[in-house]
């Protein structure tokens, strides 16, 4: 019984330790790809830092010493990524389909974020969808979302 017991207490905060690890991951990733994006045309603007803290503050619920310490973590995994499937290669495993696109989404409104879609933006866009196993439909539903 006592056994029972204590297996049930582990398994409890092994999975809240999971669920966790599993939502830092997902921040990560999707910071690391936001800021992936603004750097497609060699510099961030200012607009596109102003758009992605705020994305990250209302999808994440993140206080500001929380976001600084995630961005400041995902430009540090940008600098030392080799490829965009190392971020989505974590999102696949753990968002949802819709969950997915509202990161396309996310992504296209850094990309307007300075009123300039550089084609470097729209070409990571793309293959970021295409990693993520996003339709085309999705993917042009998402920029006309954005653009709005």
């Amino acid at each position: 019984m006592i056994n029972n017991i204590k297996t049930y207490f582990e398994d409890l905060f092994q999975n809240k330790e999971e669920q966790t690890q599993q939502k830092h991951t997902v921040e990560l990733a999707s910071t690391a790809l936001m800021i992936e994006i603004s750097l497609a045309d060699d510099h961030i603007h200012e607009e596109e830092r102003h758009v992605i803290n705020n994305l990250l503050k209302d999808r994440f619920n993140l206080n500001e010493s929380e976001l600084d310490e995630l961005v400041e973590l995902a430009e540090k995994e940008v600098d030392h990524a080799v490829s965009l499937y190392e971020f989505t290669r974590l999102l696949n495993e753990t968002l949802s389909m819709p969950d997915k696109i509202g990161i396309i989404e996310n992504l296209w409104h850094v990309a307007y974020a300075d009123s300039n879609l550089d084609k470097y933006e729209e070409y990571y866009i793309r293959k970021v969808a295409d990693l993520l196993y996003i339709s085309h439909a999705d993917f042009i539903q998402s920029k006309l979302k954005a653009a709005e």
